[in-house]
């Protein structure tokens, strides 16, 4: 996980006589680099997770400090810390201050004017780059095991080193459109929950310990879905890291599955038939299927601008049902009568025949999977 702002304020607040003041519950805040801010027209520069220096310079503007705040908070800022004694002071954190960084889960600090600036940044900055290498080396070692069939152990132990077990129960959700990490990471933070996020060939891989009792899938997936871009695709949970291959491919597949069925997620648990499909390691095979079963009503959809193989799939799906079938196509009951007398002409075959419908519809599965 990387830096919170709880790790940086346990670490400052005797060196340099941190005070705390307000948001408790942003204690748990992912904090990304240091930032020192002093004009209200810079705070756009923001990219998110920032703790946040001031001196106050900024009412000499006339710009008040619960204005400047309310800017910091709309470009997601982790935390503020003020400098006072000379431009602000303990006197200057209003009720209205208080209460608003309590709302927005803002910690708020302030230490005296005495302490130099350039030494709690340089020591922040250090901390953040040291926990930034660690990340950046754990990530690498993620990397390197989501395309092994065998994870080395050199991989192992790097994970290991870093709390990840080898024999412990996991899950991994691949994250289409997350650009903003902190807006997940701090309430992930805020229960506890083990786990690591890398930004990988243009998604984000979020890997994290799935026996956590304070927070069930259900939960995590509302967590993650905060805003309708969201896509997740949700492996089944594996037993050991050593399994990471297996189970991203899954969770890949699972996204594929939650972007054909526009979908913000789908679970690779939940797939039922495409989990048998996903097996087979030749789609030729299955594509040969397809075309054995379907392939002539595909073929002439094309050449007479018909609907046979959609009325026959809805024709399936509603368990042989004329009335049901005719309702779900919004067509006249005859229409669908004289549709499936053409289909089964087609065909060459009648559709009473258990087996014979069991193969008409897999094979519109094979296609649907064949898609993803």
């Amino acid at each position: 996980m990387k830096t919170q702002v709880n790790a940086l304020y346990e670490f400052a607040k005797g060196k340099y006589q941190l005070d705390f003041h307000s948001g408790r519950n942003g204690m748990n805040n992912t904090v990304s680099w240091i930032y020192l801010a002093e004009d209200i027209q810079n705070i756009s520069f923001l990219k998110g997770g920032e703790l946040v220096i001031t001196t106050g310079l900024f009412r000499s503007n006339g710009i008040s400090l619960l204005e400047f705040i309310r800017a910091l908070s709309m470009n997601n800022c982790s935390c503020i810390l003020i400098n006072i004694g000379k431009y602000l002071f303990e006197e200057d954190l209003t009720p209205e201050i208080i209460d608003f960084c309590e709302i927005n889960k803002i910690p708020l600090f302030t230490f005296p004017w005495d302490v130099h600036l350039v030494e709690i940044m340089q020591d922040y900055c250090r901390i953040l780059l040291q926990d930034n290498q660690r990340e950046d080396h754990l990530s690498a070692a993620f990397q390197s095991a989501l395309y092994q069939t065998s994870v080395p152990d050199n991989i192992l132990r790097t994970l290991n080193q870093y709390g990840f077990q080898t024999n412990s129960d996991y899950r991994i959700i691949v994250i289409r459109n997350l650009h903003d990490t902190t807006i997940i990471t701090s309430p992930l933070n805020s229960y506890g929950l083990k786990y690591h996020l890398f930004f990988y060939d243009n998604f984000q891989i979020l890997i994290y310990h799935s026996n956590e009792a304070e927070l069930s899938l259900d939960k995590l997936i509302e967590l993650l879905c905060y805003c309708d871009s969201i896509a997740l695709g949700i492996s089944d949970e594996i037993h050991s890291i050593t399994q990471i291959g297996q189970s991203y491919k899954r969770a890949f597949f699972s996204l594929a599955a939650a972007q054909l069925w526009k979908r913000s997620f789908v679970i690779f648990d939940e797939l039922g038939i495409f989990q048998l499909l996903y097996c087979c390691s030749d789609p030729a095979i299955l594509y040969s299927i397809y075309q054995r079963d379907l392939g002539i009503l595909e073929q002439h959809d094309v050449e007479h601008d018909t609907d046979y193989l959609n009325t026959l799939r809805y024709f399936l799906l509603s368990d042989c049902n004329l009335i049901e079938t005719a309702s779900r196509l919004f067509t006249h009951r005859n229409t669908i009568v004289y549709r499936i007398r053409k289909i089964k002409d087609l065909l060459g075959t009648e559709l009473d025949n258990s087996s014979i419908k069991f193969n008409l519809l897999m094979s519109f599965y094979i296609k649907e999977y064949l898609s993803m």
